[in-house]
């Protein structure tokens, strides 16, 4: 064997794992000196039987997919209709919301109807990058982990529950997790994303920047747990008391921080308050009432869905 089978086998370990490298390379080098011998006892020079036996193998990448064992695709049939369904139900509910938001947003802030067009079709353009991004990369490394396949240490109690209750469905889980992500970046952006503007044509922050020095690190940590608690979830397959007893857990270090800023004044920055239509900053009460409503139901139904599993 000569210099391209060399570079044809570095070519081909470069994208399997290292573990695995030793072996796949004494493999492959045994495969291609068995093809090469053989080509050369039927007559054939041995300078181009190396290059036919190559030339056959194909590209080197392909190769590498077929012995690391791992997709040579970024979704693969298995859970592609799960993830069309997904990013099409986030596109047409989660974009026109915000795009109507915006649009509020703007109207109060400058009157500009011009302006509401174009920050409405701006932020729905951007939401609708981060569904898709965000979305296809979770359902991307579900595809290429152990985790995520049905089969993966498989058990009876992995089957439904016998009413069609207290199965955690993956489109769900996908669902939970492109909200949490959104929402950590909503955290992170709102202290270089802002309606308004001050006379020296600095952002004027939504939220007071105090709340940065701890409740804002303590949120996001919160919300980054519970991308773990989403995962092990589905990775058990159904709710258990454990997991709705943690999972109320969560929602009250989320809950409770959230409704105690709004309820004491503390969340909103003071020079974005003073931009704000009075009838807006009434809407304090709403927005904590809303909040009760969603854990409230969040809880209660992680403990439904638990019962229903037993």
């Amino acid at each position: 064997m000569g210099e391209l089978t060399d570079r044809y086998v570095g070519a081909t370990l470069r994208s399997i794992p290292e573990k695995q490298r030793v072996d796949i390379e004494a493999e492959l080098r045994a495969s291609i000196g068995d093809e090469i011998d053989a080509r050369v006892e039927s007559g054939e020079d041995e300078k181009s039987a190396e290059q036919e036996v190559l030339t056959a193998l194909g590209d080197p990448d392909r190769l590498a997919a077929d012995y690391s064992g791992q997709p040579s695709y970024l979704i693969g049939p298995e859970h592609f209709f799960d993830y069309k369904r997904l990013v099409s139900v986030l596109l047409i509910t989660v974009v026109p919301i915000v795009m109507a938001v915006m649009a509020v947003v703007e109207v109060i802030g400058s009157g500009d109807v011009g302006d509401m067009f174009g920050e409405a079709f701006g932020a729905g353009l951007a939401v609708a990058v981060h569904i898709v991004f965000w979305t296809t990369l979770v359902f991307a490394l579900m595809e290429r982990s152990d985790a995520k396949m049905p089969t993966a240490d498989w058990t009876l109690d992995r089957l439904p529950a016998r009413h069609g209750g207290g199965e955690v469905k993956l489109s769900e889980t996908i669902a939970a997790l492109v909200f949490l992500v959104l929402a950590i970046n909503v955290f992170l952006l709102s202290r270089t994303v802002s309606p308004f503007t001050a006379e020296d044509g600095s952002l004027i922050a939504i939220f007071d920047p105090t709340v940065w020095d701890f409740w804002f690190p303590f949120l996001i940590g919160v919300l980054a747990v519970e991308i773990g608690f989403e995962v092990v979830k589905y990775r058990v397959g159904r709710w258990t008391w454990s997991l709705a007893s943690f999972n109320l857990a969560l929602n009250a270090l989320f809950a409770i921080p959230a409704v105690y800023l709004l309820a004491t004044d503390q969340l909103f920055n003071p020079e974005f308050v003073a931009e704000m239509p009075r009838q807006v900053l009434e809407a304090d009460l709403i927005i904590i009432v809303l909040i009760v409503l969603a854990v409230t139901w969040d809880i209660v139904d992680g403990f439904r869905k638990a019962g229903k599993a037993r």
